[in-house]
């Protein structure tokens, strides 16, 4: 049984999937682009109130599910936070400025799935 905390395994984490997005992005192999189309499991919106003391939308990039499970959040205001999570355990850090999550919010702005204001006000509850 793993005795360590997600808070003491989120940096292993980020790093990982750090390695992941720079190959995607600095690649112009047509397999590797291939693999970065199906790389996340889904990417939705998750609105106010979904989880307790959540209190603005945000769009959910979710890389894993389970034991553990990894995602990618990015909120209006232009904040990413990676998310790892296992069984009653989680740990979020701040990631936005590193180069590899800039350009995966670059490109889901340029799909139009991370999107304006307006977009995330229509998630939000009334």
């Amino acid at each position: 049984m793993n005795k360590e905390t997600c808070a003491d395994r989120i940096t292993e984490a980020i790093i990982s999937r750090g390695e992941d997005f720079t190959r995607f992005m600095n690649s112009d192999n047509e397999e590797t682009q291939e693999e970065f189309f199906n790389y996340g499991l889904c990417v939705d919106m998750v609105s106010v109130g979904t989880f307790k003391d959540q209190n603005e939308p945000y769009l959910r990039y979710q890389i894993s599910y389970g034991g553990p499970s990894e995602e990618l959040r990015f909120y209006q205001n232009g904040t990413v936070e990676f998310w790892f999570l296992d069984w009653y355990d989680g740990a979020s850090k701040i990631i936005t400025s590193l180069d590899w999550v800039q350009w995966l919010k670059q490109y889901l702005e340029d799909i139009e799935l991370l999107t304006n204001e307006a977009f995330f006000k229509g998630w939000e509850v009334e």
